[in-house]
C-alpha cells in the first residue's frame, strides 16, 4: 500500500499513514496518541490542586502563584510556532518526542524544593505542551487519516479529561500515598514518561521518511504559510479555537470562586469543575466522528456553542441548586467545541502540510487569546464586584464565535500550502 505521493514539510509522504500502521501495528500507534492526548494537561490540572499549599510553602502572592496557572496558557500561545520550523526538519513523531522530553523534565523539576525550579520546571513543560498541542491533530492525520473524526474524538476527550483527572487525584495521592505535595507533582512525571517511550518507538519507526526540505523549497515554505494566514477560513478556524479556549479557560478560573461567593462550599464549588470536565468527555468523542460524516459542520458549531450559551445563561441566572446542570451543559458545550476545532484543522486542510500550517496558526493566536480570558474575567468582576457583568461579557463573546464557526464550518478549503510552493519555486513538493 506504499504511495509515492508527493512529500511534504511534515515529515512524511502525505498518504503514508497506513504504510507506516503497516510496520509499527495499529496498537503501538493508538497507544502513542492516547498517552499523548492524556499528557497534554496533567502540568494544568495538579498544580492547581495544590496551589494552597505551594503558596504557603513559599509564601507566594496571589499574583505569583497565577504564574503557575497563567504561564503554561501563555506558552501555548507562544510557543506553538515552533512546531512548523520543527517539522521542516524532523519528523513529526521525532519532533513529539522531543516535546514529551521536555514535558518530562519540566514535570520532574517541579518536585525540587525551590519556587523557581518549580515555576521553570512549569514553563518547560508548557513548551513541550505547546508545540505538542499543534502537532496532535497532525500525527493523526499521518497516522488515520480514514479514521479523523474517531482517532480526534478520542485524543480531544483524553485532553479534555486530563486536567480533571490530575486536579481530583492529586490531593488523594498526596494525603494517602506520598504525603508531600512536591514528590505528587513529581510523581506526575510518570505518565511523561510513557509516552516518551510509545513515541519514541513511532519516531524510530519514521527514521527512514525523508522530511529535509530541499534547499529550492525550503525557502518556500514560509510564503505558503503566508497564504494560510491570507486564508479567511484559516482565520475562521483560529477564532473558534481562540474564543472557545477563551471560554473554557475563564469556565476553569472562576467557576468555583462564582459558586463559593454564592455560598457552596470549597469542596462542592471544586466539584464543579469535576462535572464540566467528566460532561466534555462525552461530547469530545462524538462530535468528531459526526463532523468527518458530514460536508458541512456549520451547524453542528452552532449547536455545540448553543450548549454553552445555557450553561452561561444557567449559571448567571439559575439557582445554585442545580449549579451541577449548569456546569454539564457547559462541559458539554466545551468538549464539543475543542474536539471540532481540532477536527476542523484536518478538514479544512487539504494536506498534511497545511495541516501543520493551520494548526499552528490557530493554537498560537487561539491561546494568546485564551490567555486574556481569566484575567480580563477578573478585572471585570473586580471592577463591578459582581460576577454578572462578566458573565454578560462571556455571553457575547458566543456571538463571534458562532460567527467563525459557521464560516469554518462550510465546505471549503485552506489554500495548500504545497500549492504555493509549486507556483513560486516550480518544485512539485518537498
Amino acid at each position: 500500500m506504499a504511495d509515492t505521493g508527493s512529500k511534504h514539510p511534515s515529515g512524511s509522504v502525505e498518504g503514508s499513514g497506513r504504510t507506516a500502521l503497516s510496520v509499527v501495528g495499529t496498537t503501538a500507534a493508538v497507544a502513542a496518541i492516547v498517552l499523548l492526548g492524556l499528557d497534554l494537561r496533567l502540568v494544568f490540572g495538579s498544580a492547581s490542586a495544590v496551589l494552597a499549599e505551594i503558596r504557603q510553602s513559599y509564601a507566594l502572592g496571589s499574583g505569583s502563584a497565577a504564574l503557575l496557572t497563567t504561564g503554561p496558557v501563555l506558552c501555548l500561545g507562544v510557543f506553538a510556532v515552533v512546531a512548523t520550523r520543527a517539522v521542516r526538519r524532523w519528523t513529526v513523531p521525532v519532533v513529539l518526542t522531543g516535546c514529551l522530553m521536555l514535558i518530562l523534565v519540566g514535570t520532574g523539576l517541579r518536585g525540587a524544593p525551590s519556587w523557581p525550579a518549580l515555576l521553570i520546571g512549569t514553563l518547560l513543560a508548557g513548551m513541550g505542551i505547546a508545540v505538542a498541542n499543534v502537532l496532535g491533530p497532525v500525527l493523526i492525520r499521518l497516522l488515520f487519516p480514514h479514521r479523523i473524526g474517531l482517532m480526534t474524538g478520542l485524543f480531544t476527550a483524553l485532553v479534555s479529561a486530563s486536567a480533571g483527572i490530575a486536579s481530583g487525584a492529586t490531593v488523594p495521592l498526596d494525603s494517602s500515598v506520598f504525603h508531600n505535595w512536591r514528590t505528587t507533582l513529581m510523581a506526575w512525571a510518570i505518565p511523561s514518561a510513557l509516552a516518551l517511550v510509545a513515541m519514541a518507538f513511532l519516531a524510530l519507526r519514521f527514521r527512514h521518511v525523508e522530511c529535509r526540505p530541499t534547499s529550492a523549497t525550503r525557502s518556500s515554505v514560509p510564503r505558503g504559510q503566508t497564504a494560510v494566514l491570507r486564508s479567511s477560513v484559516s482565520w475562521a478556524v483560529t477564532g473558534f479555537m481562540g474564543l472557545q479556549s477563551l471560554l473554557a479557560y475563564s469556565m476553569i478560573a472562576w467557576l468555583p470562586t462564582i459558586y463559593r461567593d454564592r455560598g457552596l462550599s470549597a469542596e462542592n464549588a471544586g466539584l464543579l469543575l469535576t462535572a464540566l470536565s467528566v460532561s466534555s468527555v462525552a461530547t469530545a468523542l462524538t462530535v468528531p466522528v459526526l463532523a468527518a460524516r458530514i460536508r458541512r459542520q456549520s451547524v453542528l458549531a452552532t449547536a455545540v456553542v448553543a450548549l454553552s450559551v445555557a450553561g452561561l445563561i444557567g449559571v448567571l441566572t439559575g439557582s445554585v441548586e442545580l449549579a451541577p446542570v449548569w456546569a454539564i451543559l457547559l462541559g458539554l458545550g466545551q468538549g464539543g467545541q475543542l474536539s471540532l476545532a481540532l477536527t476542523l484543522i484536518n478538514l479544512r486542510a487539504p494536506n498534511t502540510a497545511t495541516a501543520t500550517s493551520l494548526s499552528s496558526m490557530a493554537q498560537s493566536i487561539g491561546y494568546l487569546v485564551a490567555a486574556a480570558g481569566p484575567v480580563a474575567t477578573g478585572a471585570i468582576h473586580s471592577s463591578t464586584g459582581s460576577w454578572t457583568a462578566p458573565l454578560l461579557a462571556l455571553l457575547a463573546v458566543m456571538i463571534p464565535l458562532t460567527v467563525c464557526g459557521w464560516r469554518a464550518g462550510r465546505d471549503s478549503s485552506v489554500t495548500s500550502v504545497d500549492r504555493v510552493i509549486e507556483s513560486k519555486s516550480g518544485v512539485g513538493g518537498i
